[in-house]
């Protein structure tokens, strides 16, 4: 008939390493009210850690569960197998941390074309457990940072009052802004934790060092409505590309996200009476009022520096922004 709505897929993917959480979270989403639809649900485990889905657990969740232990057999092909054996209304994958992220996006696109009646909705959830999360960073950065990517929410479990933060989300935000940062703690007092900026956000001038430039820059993007209106002090490198409005340069620093391949210029549109007195990829500090506003440049609303003082700047000590 014209017109008609497709049926919904459901396809939750739930990465992380070994022990991060992963099949704990599922077993909540399988005993959550919100599942309790009659709906009958496969879990793709691949790879099998600490807990297991027993049988009796299946049954009373409405669930069946199939094991995919080598990273070729993650593919169309196999789940489809899978697909007709239990006939499921929704997939939740306990993906393997190990395992290429891109094998997700590829899955995407073979089971849209396997469901072609039904509309095929990925959700992808990377789980962090906060104990390793440093540990982890530190030694297997791009394997995080490709998680991160992919991810439209990140949970953080295992938090404590020692938990950074400030670390976490700018290790996330810098790869993907938009992605939605959960923590979850046992300790209530963690709730309670306020987030210290290391400058004073209600001055009348808030002045950034460079050292804070990352931690300020991914709260500014968090955090438009704290800093709209606002002057701050800041240096920063320019870049001058044609095409810019009249008047217009960007104005960032280069940031390391992940490693030494994988560095890229942080930066937004600042606007100034005169910039002929300083060369494209000068070091300036302006003090300037922020606005959130539509630019063409952008596609859509982003910040935008009204510099009311440009002045030249020292390089910085350190020309790399970091994270975490």
């Amino acid at each position: 008939m014209f017109g008609r709505k497709k049926e919904e897929m459901m396809v939750y993917v739930i990465m992380g390493f070994l022990e991060a959480g992963k099949t704990s979270l599922i077993r909540d989403l399988l005993e959550d009210e919100l599942f309790d639809d009659n709906a009958k649900t496969l879990v793709l485990a691949c790879e099998e850690g600490e807990e297991e889905y027993e049988e009796a657990f299946l049954q009373k969740t409405g669930a069946a569960c199939e094991y995919l232990e080598e990273e070729e057999a993650f593919c169309g092909k196999i789940v489809e197998k899978f697909l007709k054996k239990h006939r499921p209304d929704r997939i939740i994958i306990e993906y393997n941390g190990m395992w290429q992220t891109s094998h997700i996006p590829e899955l995407y696109d073979e089971l849209e074309e396997i469901c072609f009646d039904r509309e095929v909705i990925f959700q992808t959830i990377d789980v962090v457990n906060d104990l390793t999360f440093s540990l982890y960073m530190k030694n297997m950065p791009s394997m995080m940072v490709e998680q991160f990517r992919i991810a439209e929410m990140i949970i953080v479990n295992r938090c404590t009052l020692q938990t950074s933060k400030a670390a976490i989300r700018g290790s996330v935000k810098a790869v993907n802004p938009r992605a939605q940062i959960v923590y979850e703690s046992e300790d209530e007092a963690f709730y309670e934790m306020k987030e210290e900026m290391p400058f004073d956000i209600n001055a009348e001038v808030i002045e950034v060092s460079p050292d804070d430039f990352g931690l300020w820059y991914i709260d500014m993007l968090d955090n438009p409505s704290v800093y709209t209106g606002k002057t701050m002090k800041i240096a920063g490198l320019i870049q001058k590309p044609p095409g810019l409005p009249a008047g217009f340069a960007i104005f960032g620093r280069y940031a390391m996200t992940c490693c030494a391949d994988d560095i890229q210029y942080m930066g937004f549109l600042c606007k100034a009476d005169d910039w002929s007195a300083f060369a494209n990829k000068a070091y300036v500090t302006v003090t300037a009022r922020l606005e959130y506003k539509y630019m063409k440049e952008y596609g859509e609303e982003g910040p935008v520096f009204y510099a009311e003082e440009v002045e030249a700047a020292e390089k910085p000590k350190e020309e790399l922004v970091y994270f975490n």
